[in-house]
C-alpha cells in the first residue's frame, strides 16, 4: 500500500437494538470526539431508514500513514470507549469495518 495514498474512507456497520438507539447515539458522540481527538478528518454516524437497527458510522483518515498512525495513538480511554460501543452490538458477526482507498483526483 502506498502510504500517501487517500484518503481513506472507513466504515462500520452496526446492529444494535433499535429501543437504545439514542443511547448508542451518546456513546457515538464520545466515539465522534475521540476519533477527531486521534486525527481523523471527517466523522459521522448515519441511521437506515429502511432498518432502524443498523447504524453507519464513516470516518476519514488524510491518507494511509495517518490511518495506521491513528490505530497506534488508542489511549486506555479509547479502548475503554470501544468496548462501550461494542457492547450495543448485537448478533453472531463482528461489525462489518470497509476500508476504502481514494482514487484519482480529489474534488474541491
Amino acid at each position: 500500500m502506498d502510504p500517501l495514498a487517500g484518503p481513506v474512507l472507513v466504515t462500520i456497520d452496526y446492529r444494535i437494538d433499535a429501543a437504545r438507539g439514542a443511547e448508542f447515539a451518546a456513546v457515538m458522540e464520545a466515539t465522534r470526539q475521540a476519533r477527531l481527538r486521534l486525527g481523523t478528518r471527517q466523522w459521522h454516524l448515519l441511521r437506515d431508514s429502511a432498518h432502524p437497527s443498523r447504524f453507519v458510522e464513516c470516518f476519514m483518515d488524510e491518507n494511509w500513514t495517518e490511518h495506521q498512525r491513528r490505530l497506534q495513538r488508542f489511549t486506555v480511554a479509547d479502548t475503554k470507549l470501544r468496548i462501550q460501543r461494542m457492547s450495543f452490538h448485537v448478533g453472531g458477526e463482528p461489525p462489518l469495518v470497509r476500508r476504502l482507498i481514494g482514487q484519482g483526483t480529489p474534488s474541491p
